[in-house]
């Protein structure tokens, strides 16, 4: 078994409140849920609203998988119109 965790320190643009984060971080959260059946949540910078930090858990009996799961997530949040991926930080088992 396979797994990878990691954190992305995002830093968002045009957001005015942290009703509009929190709604933006949300709809991000429930998209990486749905598509790539990983276990995503917010695990830092929470009351910023410019900056988030998302962790995600990826669990797999083939390497492969996790990889392409994780770099496919990386590609989603950079295509992200208003936020950018400024840091990444990946352990893997």
């Amino acid at each position: 078994m396979h797994v990878a965790v990691v954190s992305f320190k995002i830093r968002l643009f045009g957001i005015n409140s942290l009703k509009e984060k929190r709604s933006l971080i949300k709809k991000l959260i429930n998209e990486l849920r749905s598509k790539y059946n990983v276990s995503v949540s917010e695990v830092g910078m929470c009351d910023s609203k410019g900056w988030a930090e998302i962790g995600i858990a990826v669990v797999n009996s083939a390497k492969e998988v996790v990889d392409s799961t994780v770099e496919q997530i990386s590609n989603v949040l950079e295509s992200t119109y208003g936020v950018e991926v400024v840091e990444l930080e990946r352990e893997g088992w």
